[in-house]
């Protein structure tokens, strides 16, 4: 058995499509690896929800909720049928302890997501949607 099948093995579940795991507000009591499948994450927005990002294999979500201890600052919803590893925040704790590679994959991800979330706020900052679009097609070239 390879280690993949035996961490699903321990910690997996395959979700259908369609299903939400969690919403916006939830207590968060568990973060989730994406090992097939895909994960959209939306906020509402006014009353209308808006998907933030789809995640694919290899990526993670909600290890916010059970880092911080607060309510979930987003929704899930499969997107894909997927094949989920669930970890709770006691195995996240050690996991994180006993693998360093995992710490430093983790805070590399978060970093990324903090960059990312940081340009989108400067294109709201731009006054004008002009300015929006033209700011975000430079980025896009960078």
């Amino acid at each position: 058995m390879s280690a993949e099948e035996a961490l699903f093995q321990r910690f997996g579940k395959d979700i259908p499509r369609g299903t939400v795991l969690f919403r916006e507000g939830d207590p968060g009591k568990e973060m989730y690896v994406i090992q097939a499948g895909k994960v959209a994450i939306s906020k509402k927005v006014r009353d209308v929800e808006k998907v933030l990002a789809v995640l694919g294999p290899g990526e993670f979500f909600g290890e916010m909720a059970i880092i911080a201890n607060k309510p979930r600052n987003a929704s899930a919803t499969i997107e894909e049928e997927a094949r989920l590893l669930v970890i709770d925040p006691r195995t996240f704790e050690s996991m994180i302890r006993g693998n360093a590679e995992i710490a430093v994959r983790m805070i590399k991800k978060l970093a990324d997501r903090l960059s990312d979330a940081d340009a989108q706020i400067e294109t709201l900052l731009l006054a004008d949607p002009h300015s929006r679009v033209v700011h975000h097609m430079l980025e896009l070239c960078q």
